[in-house]
């Protein structure tokens, strides 16, 4: 397991990390990184929780429907906030709008309630999709 400094678009450096999910070791990992962070930030065990359920989720999708060919990253927002953002180069979601209102898709081998749950979790949601892949971020501030 190897966290690597990541880069936003624009080239600069991130207050942040990523790693590849490839196992339930990456996963673990990955979850113990995020509840480490959200302490030093002092959120509260519920947004805590909520923000683990997501990661959860997201790095379980991964191994579920990607063939655990993804990468998991999280950074800090200005020092009150988390981004957590889960990319593979899975198959893609069939049907965005049907998974947000946690409709299980004719393929799905789970309830189908991922991430409808994710975007009520969250603050922010956003989940960009193609036969070539699956990119999700969400947001949460610490209120």
């Amino acid at each position: 397991m190897r966290w690597d400094r990541g880069e936003n678009t624009t080239g600069h450096m991130l207050d942040g990390m990523h790693m590849k999910i490839r196992t339930e070791a990456d996963i673990y990992m990955a979850l113990s990184t995020v509840r480490r962070l959200m302490k030093e930030l002092g959120f509260s065990e519920l947004h805590q929780q909520k923000v683990l359920v997501t990661v959860s989720e997201l790095t379980r999708n991964v191994l579920d429907h990607a063939g655990a060919n993804g990468v998991f990253g999280c950074e800090v927002l200005d020092g009150r906030g988390i981004r957590v953002r889960v990319t593979d180069r899975g198959p893609g979601i069939e049907n965005v709008t049907r998974a947000l209102e946690g409709k299980k898709s004719p393929h799905s081998h789970g309830l189908g309630l991922g991430l409808a749950g994710v975007k009520r979790l969250m603050d922010e949601c956003t989940i960009e999709t193609s036969t070539g892949g699956t990119s999700v971020v969400a947001t949460k501030w610490n209120s």
